[in-house]
């Protein structure tokens, strides 16, 4: 089979690194090229960079295109001349047309880090740690024009570690999605194969991150403090306000039992656990690592002195 691989961010160049190896060494498969997103400015001098699937792509020596949009004319003439067997997607980033979607001789096929139907969209992964899952999955499937609704490849599930947070659980789950791409491309060797129809009574979506969702409530529950500081680890991150200075919280963690309670946002400093204690409308948490406006990282102890408290303080 011919194929394209689409991508954008650095998680995904996982399972293009697995399919890079796979074709080089199969006698029926090749990889014609690899589509993703223009390059951008980026950092302090603004510098034309590259997203990290396109610079890996070409460090490999492959064809890289990177239309302004996928669905420009100019575009999808270059893709009908590579007359592509199945296109694979992988956090690309932009919507496909149907002109797109009826290139490929056999399919368009997407790794979606989540168990569908649950959670289509862009955030599935920060929607499971949001709603405290403890299990999620990566899912194969056949694109369509409707949003992440296309019947299902394969899918494999993946337990959620406690200490996981949103980008390190992406990393992990399209790491893992390698050899699961690799299974979907034999399934599609049958011209039948058609997957498995995703059930409509168990669709849900992912809502849309915007930055002012980091913003700390301390009034929640610590459980919902807690899923919302993995979820939003590192965008947006999860802040707060500190005599009017924002202030972002790096390392939080739920208190063992009896720990005494603070009134929400009340914090003090505790030394034996090198660590913040801080107060929430149920169980107290730790933090112990923050990082001020306009300053570096610094652990809670650090912190406590540059504030120079004496009992307690309290964040808004």
């Amino acid at each position: 089979m011919k194929i394209i691989f689409m991508g954008s961010p650095e998680e995904v160049v996982s399972p293009l690194r697995t399919l890079i190896e796979h074709c080089r060494s199969s006698a029926t498969d090749e990889l014609l090229g690899v589509v993703s997103q223009p390059a951008r400015p980026a950092g302090r001098k603004q510098v034309l960079t590259d997203p990290p699937v396109a610079a890996f792509a070409k460090e490999q020596g492959l064809t890289v295109w990177q239309p302004e949009k996928a669905r420009d004319a100019d575009f999808l003439n270059i893709l009908e001349q590579a007359e592509p067997d199945v296109i694979v997607t992988a956090a690309y980033g932009q919507i496909l047309s149907d002109n797109f979607l009826k290139i490929p001789k056999r399919a368009t096929i997407n790794i979606h880090p989540s168990a569908l139907p649950a959670y289509r969209g862009a955030t599935p992964v920060p929607a499971a740690l949001l709603d405290g899952l403890s299990e999620t999955a990566v899912t194969v499937l056949f694109t369509v024009k409707a949003l992440d609704a296309g019947n299902i490849i394969l899918q494999q599930k993946f337990t959620i570690e406690p200490r996981e947070y949103a980008a390190n659980l992406t990393a992990r789950l399209f790491a893992a999605s390698g050899p699961l791409l690799l299974q979907a491309l034999d399934k599609l060797r049958d011209p039948v194969f058609s997957g498995t129809p995703q059930d409509p009574e168990l669709v849900t979506f992912c809502k849309k991150i915007a930055k002012t969702d980091g913003q700390i409530n301390w009034g929640q529950p610590v459980d919902k403090l807690v899923n919302e500081f993995r979820a939003y680890k590192p965008w947006p991150g999860s802040f707060c306000f500190w005599q009017d200075a924002r202030v972002v919280i790096e390392d939080m963690e739920q208190a063992e039992p009896g720990v005494p309670s603070l009134n929400p946002g009340i914090f003090r400093l505790d030394r034996k656990n090198k660590a913040l204690l801080v107060g929430t409308g149920t169980h107290p948490i730790w933090v112990r690592q923050l990082k001020p406006a306009g300053s570096k990282s610094v652990d809670a102890l650090s912190f406590w002195n540059g504030a120079r408290l004496k009992d307690e303080g309290r964040f808004q």
